[in-house]
């Protein structure tokens, strides 16, 4: 065996070189951040200035400023959103959908459950900068019974989007008596089995679904193509090494979400 392919199989240089990946991944983030002011340009978002401050993943900095991150949760959130004023953020980390959707005018409020509390400083520090506090609702980490809560409290779900991304927590929290709760929201689930450590792991996605299709259309959604072409702050100067990288979310695996669209607003359109 070549003496170079030894090396390069490994353990030492496999992880050295993830984490020069990641370390050009912030330098990247860190190139836009300085272009574009920290303001996002494009997508969704585009306008929504992120903050000096990051407690979950640095690393999607500029993914985020280019309008790529979660391209596929973007898209859908555009398009279910219309007629709905509030949106209920479950895992809201650093508030890029929580704060940013309303500080850019999409959702009138939202309530926003995180279960760190540095991120929950940071959201009420973030939501007060960009003069949306009064209309951001920052809880701490979400039950099953989050949705009667919020139902008690007078919300109502016709007219609310919710996005759950709470790294493999969405199995418990989402019940059968939540999702009936919630049946008239749009629900969108970032799926974390491949988190789940256990013999019974394969049969908590199927349930999930098994569950929600009583109340719910539920479709998956798959990470898709991203096309680099209409972003001209990348078009000189930049290899295509790190073109593509901000096409990174630093994944170990492709990712999964589920729409649950409710079956009430199917039957009326």
């Amino acid at each position: 065996m070549n003496p170079a392919d030894s090396f390069l199989d490994s353990p030492d240089f496999i992880k050295m070189s993830a984490e020069v990946v990641e370390a050009r991944r912030m330098y990247n983030g860190r190139r836009l951040w300085r272009a574009t002011n920290g303001v996002v340009q494009h997508g969704l978002l585009k306008g929504y200035f992120l903050g000096e401050r990051a407690t979950w993943r640095y690393e999607d900095t500029g993914t985020k400023l280019v309008g790529l991150y979660e391209l596929e949760v973007c898209e859908l959130i555009g398009t279910i959103h219309r007629g709905r004023s509030t949106f209920i953020d479950l895992g809201a980390a650093d508030g890029f959908y929580g704060i940013g959707l309303v500080s850019t005018g999409v959702f009138e409020r939202s309530i926003c459950y995180e279960i760190d509390e540095a991120s929950r400083d940071n959201l009420r520090n973030l939501a007060d900068e960009r003069g949306v506090g009064s209309r951001v609702d920052i809880r701490g980490a979400a039950t099953s019974t989050f949705a009667d809560e919020l139902a008690a409290q007078g919300v109502d779900f016709r007219d609310s989007v919710v996005l759950c991304d709470i790294e493999g927590h969405e199995f418990e929290t989402l019940t059968r008596e939540c999702l009936r709760t919630l049946k008239n929201a749009h629900i969108i689930v970032e799926v974390h089995d491949f988190m789940i450590v256990g013999a019974d792991r394969q049969t908590w996605l199927p349930n999930l679904i098994a569950r929600a299709s009583e109340y719910f259309n539920v479709t998956e959604i798959k990470v898709g193509a991203r096309d680099l072409s209409h972003i001209p702050l990348i078009a000189d100067h930049w290899t295509d090494s790190d073109r593509w990288l901000l096409c990174s979310e630093g994944r170990a695996k492709p990712m999964t979400w589920l729409h649950f669209e409710p079956k009430s607003e199917s039957v009326t359109n």
